[in-house]
């Protein structure tokens, strides 16, 4: 491929780079607030939500402005609904899966609950900024999907694209090109992977990816320009404006789900 020469021609400019932008940027805290939780004393869908420092919520200052919050808020006039947040900065598909493998048939307050009706999942940015190929990406991915399906029978699980990484104003340029290029093969990958999911008898979960709709009502201003409004003040996290919109996706899929 076109951009895997020119990534590697470009290798010591992007390193440098990348080495920078970890050095520079403004480490911002997880949000406080809840993480597990129900809206009623009898709830009729159960939610978890798992993943990295976006699924976390990093960005806003509250959960309640996250997407855990967000997607409560959305749902709660129509169902009673527990939910969990099973996320942390840093994390990986790797380091999830560990995670996974270590507290699933324990008494974890989360990850040893026997069964979740949607699960919603955000990895892969940890993932591609590190030298993980898309290829062992993609085997890492179907090995998390297939242990939740299997362990906590959801119905429906919402899988999150990878966010568009050459759209970051926190990165340089020519490191967001070629973050954004990765990401756009990662997502084809991972889009491909779920197709087949689907194809398996012995999963019965509904797989579907998610991607969030950016665009820039501005003509005014450029797309980059329009992405430092609506992420974090550190450029590469979610702002509140992402939560709200990646939380009406969330709830879009649930309920699509449930009348069907």
């Amino acid at each position: 491929m076109l951009h895997q020469g020119i990534t590697i021609m470009l290798a010591p400019v992007l390193l440098l780079q990348g080495l920078k932008v970890r050095r520079t940027t403004p480490k911002l805290p997880e949000p406080e607030g809840e993480r597990i939780g129900k809206t009623g004393p009898n709830p009729t869908l159960s939610l978890l939500i798992l993943g990295d420092s976006a699924a976390a919520g990093v960005g806003v200052s509250n959960q309640q402005h996250a997407l855990l919050g967000q997607v409560v808020e959305q749902l709660s006039p129509q169902l009673e609904l527990s939910y969990a947040l099973f996320a942390k900065t840093g994390s990986t598909t790797s380091t999830t899966l560990h995670a996974l493998h270590e507290h699933i048939n324990t008494e974890h307050p989360i990850l040893g609950q026997k069964h979740y009706d949607v699960i919603v999942t955000s990895l892969g940015v940890n993932d591609i900024t590190s030298s993980v190929s898309c290829e062992k990406w993609l085997q890492q991915q179907k090995e998390l999907f297939e242990l939740i399906a299997k362990q906590y029978q959801p119905k429906l699980i919402l899988v999150t694209a990878l966010p568009p990484l050459g759209l970051f104003p926190a990165l340089p340029h020519p490191l967001r090109w070629s973050l954004g290029q990765r990401a756009n093969q990662f997502n084809r990958q991972l889009q491909q992977l779920l197709i087949k999911l689907n194809q398996q008898v012995d999963l019965p979960t509904d797989f579907r990816l998610i991607k969030l709709p950016l665009e820039n009502p501005q003509p005014d201003i450029t797309m980059l320009e329009f992405m430092r409004q609506v992420m974090a003040t550190d450029g590469f996290h979610p702002g509140a404006p992402i939560y709200s919109a990646w939380a009406n996706l969330v709830v879009e899929q649930i309920q699509d789900k449930e009348s069907a």
